[in-house]
Protein backbone atom coordinates (compact mmCIF):
# COMPACT_ATOMS: atom_id res chain seq x y z
CA UNK A 1 0.00 0.00 0.00
CA UNK A 2 1.36 3.57 -0.96
CA UNK A 3 0.93 6.45 2.15
CA UNK A 4 -1.44 8.46 0.38
CA UNK A 5 -3.69 5.40 0.34
CA UNK A 6 -3.42 5.06 4.33
CA UNK A 7 -4.18 8.43 4.43
CA UNK A 8 -7.88 8.45 3.36
CA UNK A 9 -9.25 6.42 5.72
CA UNK A 10 -8.05 8.76 8.59
CA UNK A 11 -9.38 11.81 6.53
CA UNK A 12 -12.60 10.21 6.03
CA UNK A 13 -12.78 9.50 9.95
CA UNK A 14 -11.95 12.90 11.23
CA UNK A 15 -14.68 13.80 8.59
CA UNK A 16 -17.20 11.28 10.36
CA UNK A 17 -15.96 12.70 13.66
CA UNK A 18 -16.68 16.79 12.65
CA UNK A 19 -19.92 15.84 10.96
CA UNK A 20 -21.45 13.87 14.03
CA UNK A 21 -19.77 16.70 16.44
CA UNK A 22 -22.23 19.36 14.46
CA UNK A 23 -25.00 17.16 14.68
CA UNK A 24 -24.52 17.06 18.26
CA UNK A 25 -24.68 21.09 18.11
CA UNK A 26 -27.47 21.56 16.23
CA UNK A 27 -28.86 18.90 18.00
CA UNK A 28 -28.50 20.86 21.22
CA UNK A 29 -29.21 23.71 20.05
CA UNK A 30 -32.52 22.47 18.85
CA UNK A 31 -33.76 21.01 21.72
CA UNK A 32 -32.21 24.11 24.53
CA UNK A 33 -34.67 26.11 25.93
CA UNK A 34 -35.19 29.66 24.07
CA UNK A 35 -32.45 32.45 25.63
CA UNK A 36 -30.26 29.79 27.02
CA UNK A 37 -27.14 30.26 24.54
CA UNK A 38 -27.78 34.23 23.73
CA UNK A 39 -26.39 35.64 26.95
CA UNK A 40 -30.11 36.06 28.41
CA UNK A 41 -30.72 35.54 31.81
CA UNK A 42 -32.48 32.21 32.43
CA UNK A 43 -35.91 34.37 33.79
CA UNK A 44 -38.93 34.10 31.59
CA UNK A 45 -38.49 38.27 30.86
CA UNK A 46 -41.84 38.63 32.83
CA UNK A 47 -41.86 41.22 35.85
CA UNK A 48 -41.43 39.72 39.34
CA UNK A 49 -41.08 40.13 42.67
CA UNK A 50 -37.41 39.58 44.01
CA UNK A 51 -38.70 39.61 47.96
CA UNK A 52 -35.66 37.78 50.03
CA UNK A 53 -32.83 40.14 47.72
CA UNK A 54 -30.69 41.75 49.28
CA UNK A 55 -29.49 45.42 48.78
CA UNK A 56 -25.67 46.41 47.96
CA UNK A 57 -26.39 49.96 47.30
CA UNK A 58 -29.35 52.17 46.28
CA UNK A 59 -29.15 50.65 42.56
CA UNK A 60 -28.10 47.14 42.86
CA UNK A 61 -29.27 43.83 44.42
CA UNK A 62 -28.11 39.91 45.01
CA UNK A 63 -30.70 37.95 44.61
CA UNK A 64 -29.81 33.74 44.46
CA UNK A 65 -26.29 34.52 43.87
CA UNK A 66 -26.84 36.73 40.90
CA UNK A 67 -26.30 40.55 41.00
CA UNK A 68 -29.40 42.63 39.41
CA UNK A 69 -28.75 46.37 38.38
CA UNK A 70 -31.75 48.74 38.04
CA UNK A 71 -31.84 50.48 34.38
CA UNK A 72 -31.85 54.11 34.62
CA UNK A 73 -30.60 54.46 38.18
CA UNK A 74 -27.67 56.10 39.18
CA UNK A 75 -27.77 56.06 43.07
CA UNK A 76 -25.03 57.34 45.06
CA UNK A 77 -22.68 55.25 46.05
CA UNK A 78 -22.40 53.85 49.52
CA UNK A 79 -19.62 56.75 50.77
CA UNK A 80 -20.87 59.66 48.98
CA UNK A 81 -23.74 61.66 50.81
CA UNK A 82 -26.85 59.79 50.31
CA UNK A 83 -25.60 56.14 49.87
CA UNK A 84 -26.71 54.64 52.91
CA UNK A 85 -30.40 56.28 52.48
CA UNK A 86 -30.65 55.19 48.88
CA UNK A 87 -29.50 51.60 49.72
CA UNK A 88 -32.03 51.67 52.56
CA UNK A 89 -34.60 52.90 50.15
CA UNK A 90 -34.45 50.00 47.66
CA UNK A 91 -33.98 47.61 50.88
CA UNK A 92 -37.53 48.71 51.18
CA UNK A 93 -38.76 48.89 47.80
CA UNK A 94 -37.70 45.08 47.64
CA UNK A 95 -39.39 43.88 50.99
CA UNK A 96 -42.70 45.82 50.10
CA UNK A 97 -43.99 43.47 47.52
CA UNK A 98 -45.04 46.61 45.50
CA UNK A 99 -42.19 46.62 43.12
CA UNK A 100 -41.32 44.15 40.40
CA UNK A 101 -38.30 43.91 37.78
CA UNK A 102 -38.01 42.67 34.69
CA UNK A 103 -34.79 41.54 33.16
CA UNK A 104 -33.77 43.08 29.60
CA UNK A 105 -30.18 43.11 29.34
CA UNK A 106 -26.61 41.95 30.72
CA UNK A 107 -23.98 44.65 31.85
CA UNK A 108 -20.17 44.58 31.46
CA UNK A 109 -19.87 43.43 34.87
CA UNK A 110 -22.12 40.32 34.51
CA UNK A 111 -24.85 42.13 36.13
CA UNK A 112 -28.25 41.60 34.96
CA UNK A 113 -29.99 45.26 34.13
CA UNK A 114 -33.79 45.16 35.27
CA UNK A 115 -36.84 47.63 34.55
CA UNK A 116 -38.82 48.36 37.20
CA UNK A 117 -42.33 49.06 37.78
CA UNK A 118 -44.04 49.59 40.24
CA UNK A 119 -47.43 47.29 40.83
CA UNK A 120 -50.86 48.61 41.47
CA UNK A 121 -52.64 48.27 44.76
Amino acid sequence: MKPADLAQPRRCRRLGKALLCLLLVVTILTVSPPGLWAGKSSHSGAYQSFRGARAIDGDTFFYRGKRYRIQQYNAPELNEPGGRQAKKVLQQKIASGDYAWKPVARDKYGRTIVREKKDDP
